[in-house]
């Protein structure tokens, strides 16, 4: 089980770096979190692990941490440096007005796919099935 953070447009602006074994472990951890965003350390930095299309080229990534423990990772990596920092300021923005959604989603793709009661305020969705 994870979660992810989703804009009103259904397009995840970031995740949880870890899959929890249980429900409650993966609230505490949104919990923890959305309380504690304004001391969380964004690291942005350039990966030479890049996956998909832009394999073999160096690319941008950001991770949030929280008392040395990652807490918040990019969906994706980027070519510029400048758009993975927007992704990232997004994703702050996001979390603090963002709503935990009700129940688990349980899915293997995430695309298309809508959050319960999804609206124009972004949304925490916890996940679960699927893992990898």
């Amino acid at each position: 089980m994870s979660w992810r953070l989703v804009g009103s447009n259904n397009h995840e602006l970031g995740r949880s770096p870890s899959v929890f074994r249980a429900l409650g472990a993966c609230c505490t951890a949104v919990e923890r979190l959305r309380e504690r965003i304004g001391e969380a350390v964004p690291i942005v930095a350039m990966s030479t692990a890049a996956a998909g299309a832009l394999s073999g080229v160096g690319a941008w990534t950001w991770q949030l941490a929280l008392d040395d423990q990652c807490v918040a990772v990019a969906v994706r990596t980027f070519r510029r440096q400048r758009e993975c920092r927007h992704s990232l300021q997004l994703f702050l923005s996001a979390v603090a007005e963002a709503q935990v959604a009700t129940g688990v989603t349980h899915t293997r793709r995430l695309r298309g796919l809508r959050l319960p009661g999804a609206g124009d305020t972004p949304g925490l969705a916890l996940r679960g099935g699927g893992l990898r």
